[in-house]
């Protein structure tokens, strides 16, 4: 096999689409009178929480999974299979997606209530997920020492 067969050629594609598109946000956000330092921290914060929350409901929400469905039989090096580790990529898809959300957040005024929602989401999810992993610390705690006692474990923190 030659090098230049073992380039995913797909990705180099996506990255230079990216870079396009970022082109192309620079000038409208820039033409539309944003500078850096006219940005608040406000919304620099509003625009972090709509992209952690688009990225979440992207790669890791039930509700998306359709759209990645979509890509699942995409084999690697192709458009398909690179678009699907695209959709899979969390990491990947923040980038996009603060692309996008800053994009929309400084060029279309009429998208800042969509973007508050959104980051009112993210805050409300990372609550849920604290909540989360609070519970199943301590109901692990709480089976170690029913164990150490020789008491049978419970199924329940409430139990």
């Amino acid at each position: 096999m030659q090098w230049y067969q073992k380039i995913d050629w797909w990705n180099i594609a996506f990255s230079v689409f990216f870079v396009f598109l970022l082109y192309v946000a620079f000038r409208l956000v820039t033409q539309s009178g944003v500078t850096a330092s006219g940005i608040s921290l406000g919304d620099t914060i509003i625009m972090a929480l709509a992209t952690f929350r688009l990225t979440r409901l992207m790669v890791y929400d039930s509700i998306t999974k359709w759209v990645r469905n979509l890509f699942e039989d995409g084999k690697p090096m192709t458009f398909i299979g690179t678009a699907k580790t695209l959709v899979n990529c969390p990491w990947c898809m923040g980038l996009w997606f603060a692309l996008i959300v800053t994009t929309a957040y400084f060029t279309a005024p009429i998208l800042w209530f969509f973007m508050f929602v959104l980051a009112l989401s993210a805050i409300a999810s990372v609550m849920q997920i604290s909540a989360n992993a609070i519970g199943w610390s301590a109901e692990y705690k709480k089976q170690i020492v029913l164990r150490t006692r020789g008491d049978k474990p419970t199924a329940g923190t409430c139990g």
